[in-house]
């Protein structure tokens, strides 16, 4: 799980620098995700590109999402493909309002995948831009 990580402000003075304090490094791997109590957490939303992909091995995909599954979130939302940025904002503004709305989480992820499909004259009806988002609910 040390592969997948996600990439904090901070992280280009490590790579330019040299620094090898993991704590401050700008990168928060999936192993480090994993050490954190999550427990607590609904929800986690990892909207950039192939945030639930990992490596496969013999337990499974070894990525975030498996991070943040060890951690304890109870749900996560993410993505399996790359994303465009336009059309995920669209995704992620009409899911968060499904939620405000009182939607289950499901049923505002399965709104905005049709809102996206529709959007901007149906600019975004390809099934790249709306079904890359994937939810993994209830793993607690």
């Amino acid at each position: 799980m040390s592969k997948s990580a996600m990439v904090f402000a901070g992280a280009n003075n490590t790579l330019l620098e040299g620094n090898s304090d993991s704590n401050h490094d700008g990168f928060l791997t999936a192993y480090e995700m994993s050490t954190l109590d999550l427990s607590k957490t609904d929800m986690v939303v990892m909207s950039a590109c192939e945030s639930g992909l990992g490596d496969i091995g013999s337990e499974g995909v070894f990525g975030l999402q498996r991070g943040v599954k060890k951690a304890g979130a109870n749900s996560i939302l993410m993505t399996l493909n790359k994303v465009n940025d336009h059309a995920t904002t669209l995704f992620m503004v009409r899911f968060y309002q499904g939620l405000i709305d009182g939607l289950s989480k499901n049923r505002a992820l399965l709104d905005a995948q049709e809102y996206l499909k529709n959007a901007e004259g149906g600019k975004w009806n390809d099934m790249k831009y709306w079904a890359s988002f994937v939810l993994l609910d209830g793993l607690n």
